[in-house]
């Protein structure tokens, strides 16, 4: 069960959203895929939870009440939330975790999606699939993605991207905006797997890189930090000096860099937060950036 605290900051996440996407309506402009959308196919009586902005007022008019037009869909975009939940993603330097801020991007995520009428779905993983939750419409269907994240007790400890992948690819039978949250530490079967390059025609795939301010720099302490890998248990004892803290920080940046090569070489727009940020503003921004861009 949810914990007060944290229900209503994600109240705040849910009016935020909602309020930002009718006064933009971001969701429209989400996906770089292209075509049609949809085709009109006949009129319908108009029932409590159609939309209605399509509603007929000429067609309204005659029949003296209200009718909807139905429409052929050829490519009706949904959205599907890959979250890593491995044992990495509970690293936090802050008073918030990676695991949390993926929790509460994931929301917002849902919430904009459940303004502009998109399905949503969710793939939890680790080195297996550890959830997947179908897609639907609504803001039910957005709490029910962020409890299942809430309440996961991931079984495995490691990252497996290619798992995941294979299970989007299973589930995936049409045109969707897929985010992917992930701290992407162990990348490597990402950029090789063949089920990434598959996606790329159907699906808008969009990385969101979750850090901690740890992972670009250390503090600007002295003494001995013991450092242990959560997901391999490998353990290594630095010096924090101002030569070791320029080592780390060129590795890190060197990383991302690579990240940010490999995505661009994929043609993937992507974005990168990190746990002392203020992610609202950002997300919203990236989204309306893209829609610009369309």
């Amino acid at each position: 069960m949810l914990p007060q605290t944290l229900i209503d900051r994600l109240r705040y996440v849910e009016i935020y959203t909602t309020r930002a996407v009718r006064n933009h309506r971001a969701g429209d402009y989400l996906s770089r895929l292209r075509g049609r959308g949809f085709e009109f196919d006949e009129h319908k009586p108009y029932q409590p939870g159609d939309d209605t902005r399509q509603i007929d007022w000429n067609v309204t008019a005659r029949m003296q009440r209200p009718y909807v037009k139905r429409e052929l869909e050829e490519k009706e975009l949904g959205m599907i939330i890959m979250v890593d939940v491995s044992r990495s993603m509970l690293f936090t330097s802050t008073n918030r975790s990676k695991k949390e801020l993926a929790l509460e991007v994931a929301a917002l995520l849902a919430f904009s999606a459940a303004a502009d009428n998109i399905s949503t779905g969710l793939i939890a993983f680790t080195d297996r699939v550890e959830c997947y939750l179908p897609p639907k419409r609504g803001t039910l269907q957005a709490w029910r993605v962020i409890e299942h994240l809430y309440e996961q007790k991931p079984r495995g400890e490691l990252t497996d991207f290619e798992l995941a992948m294979e299970q989007l690819n299973s589930v995936l039978k049409r045109a969707a905006l897929v985010f992917c949250l992930s701290d992407f530490l162990h990348a490597d079967a990402f950029w090789s797997s063949p089920q990434v390059a598959g996606q790329l025609h159907r699906a808008d795939f969009i990385p969101v890189i979750v850090e901690d301010q740890w992972e670009q720099e250390l503090p600007e302490v002295r003494g001995f930090f013991r450092m242990r890998d959560l997901e391999r248990g490998d353990q290594k004892v630095i010096t924090v000096s101002k030569p070791e803290r320029g080592r780390y920080g060129a590795m890190l940046r060197e990383r991302r860099e690579s990240l940010r090569a490999n995505f661009y070489r994929l043609g993937m727009d992507h974005l990168v937060l990190r746990t002392d940020d203020d992610y609202l503003k950002r997300i919203m921004t990236f989204l309306l950036t893209r829609r610009s861009k369309r």
